[in-house]
């Protein structure tokens, strides 16, 4: 083998062991594998993620997937809320997580101020364990309601945009299509 093919190989394997090297000395938090970590340090990890994730993603923001606002529908209504930017999480032993909390719906009220608990009582539902969906009965007329995100201690955050409003009406019988279902609904009626 030439002195200079020698010379590469030892480069070679002296970029590898360095490269090893520095992986080996890594800091030992960053070595424990998140099973391994106590309860707290795993959700302190993965909350102080989130709001890196959540300050380049974008403000956060609740909004309500269905119904369309103006939709006119029959009871039971089903209400599906999302979030964007921000975590949702069971609201657990009641800590409270920057950048976490869990949805609230309220009907026929508006949004509360920041820094208000929420009521545990009508006109409020609260998602404790995290969901984002529920059917419910409303009379017949035009409905208010509103999503909004609460901390682990049910109170309202300051942030702008974790408060969102729907407008509907609730009718008796088959409610009309959506705007979409339209062509839908005359394809089903023909084949029947």
């Amino acid at each position: 083998m030439s002195t200079e093919r020698r010379r590469s190989a030892i480069d070679l394997l002296l970029a590898a062991l360095l490269v090893v090297g520095f992986a080996a000395c890594a800091s030992e938090e960053a070595a424990v594998a998140p099973g391994e970590m106590e309860p707290a340090e795993a959700a302190e990890e993965a909350h102080d993620d989130h709001a890196a994730m959540s300050a380049e993603g974008g403000a956060p923001r609740v909004y309500f997937v269905e119904p369309a606002t103006g939709a006119t529908v029959t009871s039971p209504v089903k209400l599906v809320f999302e979030v964007e930017n921000y975590t949702i999480e069971p609201r657990g032993d009641g800590a409270v997580h920057h950048g976490a909390g869990h949805h609230h719906i309220g009907i026929d009220t508006t949004c509360l101020p920041a820094g208000t608990v929420i009521p545990e009582a009508a006109p409020w539902v609260h998602f404790g364990d995290g969901s984002n969906q529920i059917e419910v009965q409303l009379p017949p007329g035009e409905h208010h309601i509103v999503t909004q995100v609460g901390d682990g201690e049910h109170r309202t955050l300051d942030e702008p945009g974790l408060c969102a409003e729907l407008h509907l009406v609730v009718v008796e019988g088959e409610a009309a299509p959506a705007a979409g279902d339209s062509a839908a609904a005359e394809g089903e009626a023909a084949t029947e």
